[in-house]
């Protein structure tokens, strides 16, 4: 049986707190499975969804490390890679998989997407300024969050931030405007350029389409008062269930269904 009146501890412990972006979404998504999972780290597998969108950008980053250092690899290098990744030949990630025929569907999946990124760079590929550049954003003197822009590459429109996606869903207006990581990134490529950031591109790895976003300081003003409130919650130890249809693949279900 679960202790569900440790909070005290947990609190102590995570007053001087810092987090990543997927733990910022993993609350939002669900308070308690952000504590189960992020604070008391009881399980570290990752849903097949996650840990194919983590394998794919995985993917992605090789090909642009080696695009920098002057080498454009072929597909099936990059297949290759991608498989090693996949299959935990590299032991990168602890994927949660749901049998092995769900495994190859995502496999092939996650081909096609490579395969239409692949087309797009090969006869004119990206002048890569950074890859994963690391970043760390304070929220006051005890809370930062932590995470990493996937790619910054020097365009007509300047230098611009690129972020993939992977999902089926419709990218819209509305995620356009209140996506939290985009957020952060704007934040902290002008700490760290010392400048507002030209151009964000969104690329859809499904479609091959790219849209554009911008950032203004009200997003910042958003992002902040999300972010402390979040804060607040954590403190003050409520970690409450938010039950939806994502449950049915949350890795910590049994767990929650003790909570009282």
């Amino acid at each position: 049986m679960y202790d569900w009146y440790a909070y005290r501890c947990i609190i102590k412990r995570v007053i001087n707190l810092e987090i990543t972006v997927s733990d910022l979404y993993a609350f939002k998504s669900c308070p308690l499975q952000f504590k189960l999972t992020k604070i008391d780290k009881l399980n570290k597998k990752m849903r097949e969804e996650d840990g194919l969108h983590a394998a794919i950008m995985s993917t992605i980053s090789y090909f642009y490390y080696k695009l920098q250092d002057g080498i454009l690899l072929s597909m099936d290098e990059i297949k290759e890679k991608f498989a090693n990744i996949w299959y935990g030949k590299t032991n990168l990630y602890d994927i949660m998989h749901n049998g092995n025929r769900d495994k190859r569907e995502k496999e092939l999946q996650a081909i096609g997407m490579l395969h239409q990124f692949y087309r797009q760079q090969k006869h004119k590929p990206d002048k890569v300024i950074a890859v994963n550049l690391d970043f760390r954003v304070p929220f006051g003197p005890d809370f930062s969050v932590k995470g990493h822009i996937p790619l910054i590459r020097e365009t007509p429109r300047g230098m611009e931030i690129v972020n993939f996606k992977t999902g089926n869903h419709k990218y819209n207006e509305f995620w356009q405007r209140t996506d939290m990581d985009i957020t952060l990134q704007a934040m902290a490529f002008e700490s760290i350029f010392k400048k507002q950031v030209d151009s964000i591109c969104i690329h859809h790895l499904r479609s091959g389409q790219s849209f554009f976003v911008e950032r203004k300081k009200k997003d910042y003003q958003r992002l902040y008062k999300s972010i402390t409130m979040m804060k607040k919650t954590i403190e003050q130890g409520w970690f409450y269930p938010r039950e939806s249809y994502l449950c049915d693949k949350c890795p910590v279900q049994q767990l929650c269904m003790e909570w009282r």
